[in-house]
């Protein structure tokens, strides 16, 4: 399935971070995709149907949906007739002319968030490019061209400061186009200082040249900021505590445009009810049956007959509550825990996310599952020969492509991006001391001490689901009481550990 792209890293020491992509198929009215997700837990850590509910599950996960950024070079973000930048122009134009118009304010918003979107993904997409270039002669010209687009790209976004900058125009107006101004300006910043890093640590024989002219970009955009009066200047003797803020603030500001607004409610609530209903209902039938030939075989009130009666009404409430949970249990394979309706900035509802979790035994498990997981021996051992619980977790989601076209008629997203991080918390609470002490020889009569980390580790496989097309992929989490350590990819039909990322 390669148009369905994954990522998994390590977000942070407690959080790892699963980013899925998910293309739209505008040939179809409805793209779909199913994801599941079965994580192996080590039975000593304690995590298990009894201990982890669903609630703590949900409140361990953050989960953000957004569309995925189009996809445009930087010298096309600021020339050409349908250019981001010359929509900005054209709903400024607009918006001098009929600056209490909310319908203009709000286009002139959007424009203005999608140009600082477009122009955020072009920039990371080229220096991303820059770094895997091989060492060559190009390198050098590429690098000065990125150079020139950024100043292109943010002197073109200040010659249109003059429109709202008026006196016709409300404040907030100006004071959006500011921080705009002001999240270009970081941003520029950002990935040139993540140029200067790999000038230096690539350096050859124009790199010289090429620092000399990035580090004056630096010094000329906090210049900038400065004469302006952003509060985003990093000072050397401070703790720069408010341009980390604003940093984090603007991006978020200007990438809602792409975040999708969620709508949650529970599912199957209402079936629940009625099994219940039905439970109760088998068990009293129970009950009346019982009565019913009780009285049969015994007229009058004897101990008999208040045995059969006690013990009638130990087996109604049993009844009653294994009807429902094994009814329940059933059910759960057909319904889901939540139902997400998915709306965009602009308040059009393009879809729906459902999601269940529940814990599996390994008889719940398809023979395909069983034979990725692959249990070895020692594996087994670090079990204590019991079975692995196994988190088990579905997510399901449909894109109705229609109104994604209406949407973003100048510029088609062409994808779906999901991020999910799982807090692991609540995994580490039993684990031993990540440090552990072991000897070695010393010469012929000492023994040396060296330090070791005690890890425990998750395993988890993810199967996709795309029409008829299904994929599996397998990783592994090295963890300790410390955190997560790294995450390990494993070949599926081979034997090579291929690590992603190490902390």
């Amino acid at each position: 399935m390669s148009s369905l792209q994954e990522k998994i890293s390590i977000h942070d020491r407690y959080q790892f971070e699963l980013k899925y992509t998910y293309p739209l198929d505008h040939h179809n009215p409805v793209t779909e995709y199913t994801v599941e997700s079965f994580l192996f837990i080590p039975n000593n850590l304690g995590i298990n149907s009894g201990s982890y509910s669903q609630d703590k599950f949900y409140n361990d996960m953050q989960k953000y949906i957004r569309l995925k950024t189009p996809k445009m070079h930087l010298h096309a973000i600021i020339a050409g007739k349908n250019c981001p930048l010359k929509k900005i122009n054209e709903a400024m134009d607009k918006l001098c002319s009929r600056p209490d118009d909310e319908q203009i304010v709000s286009e002139y918003i959007y424009h203005v968030k999608m140009f600082c979107s477009i122009a955020k993904s072009a920039v990371r997409d080229q220096q991303a490019y820059i770094e895997e270039l091989l060492p060559s002669e190009d390198r050098h010209q590429i690098i000065e061209l990125y150079l020139t687009h950024i100043e292109q790209l943010l002197a073109s976004f200040r010659e249109l400061k003059h429109l709202v900058y008026s006196a016709h125009v409300d404040k907030d107006i100006s004071a959006f186009y500011a921080m705009a101004d002001e999240y270009l300006s970081l941003l520029g910043e950002k990935y040139i200082n993540r140029l200067i890093l790999f000038i230096n640590e690539n350096s050859g024989s124009h790199s010289q040249e090429q620092l000399t002219c990035a580090v004056k970009f630096i010094k000329a955009e906090q210049a900038y900021r400065r004469d302006n009066h952003y509060p985003s200047v990093p000072e050397r003797e401070s703790d720069n505590e408010e341009v980390v803020y604003r940093q984090r603030i603007l991006k978020k500001i200007m990438g809602s445009i792409l975040f999708l607004k969620t709508s949650v409610k529970t599912e199957g609530r209402i079936l629940e009810q009625i099994i219940a209903g039905f439970a109760a209902g088998l068990a009293m039938l129970f009950a009346a049956i019982s009565m019913l030939l009780s009285q049969k075989f015994f007229a009058d009130l004897t101990t008999s007959l208040l045995v059969v009666l006690v013990v009638s009404y130990i087996f109604k409430d049993r009844i009653k509550e294994f009807s429902r949970t094994y009814m329940v249990r059933w059910l759960r394979k057909y319904i889901y825990d939540y139902k997400t309706e998915l709306r965009t900035a602009m308040d059009v509802k393009i879809g729906i996310c459902r999601e269940l979790f529940t814990f599996l035994t390994e008889a719940d498990l398809s023979a395909e599952i069983v034979k990725i997981r692959n249990k070895d021996y020692l594996g087994q051992l670090d079990n204590g020969y019991a079975p692995e619980n196994i988190l088990y977790s579905k997510k399901n989601i449909k894109i109705f492509n229609n109104p994604g076209q209406r949407l973003f008629a100048d510029m088609q997203p062409d994808g779906i991006i999901d991020i999910i991080r799982l807090n692991i918390t609540h995994f580490i609470e039993k684990m031993d001391n990540p440090r552990k002490v072991l000897f070695v020889p010393d010469g012929d009569d000492k023994m040396f001490p060296v330090k070791s980390r005690s890890v425990y580790h998750l395993n988890l496989v993810l199967k996709y689901h795309m029409g008829k097309e299904i994929e599996h992929h397998k990783f592994r989490i090295v963890l300790s009481r410390s955190g997560i350590k790294r995450i390990i990819e494993i070949p599926i039909t081979g034997v090579m550990h291929t690590a992603l990322f190490d902390k």
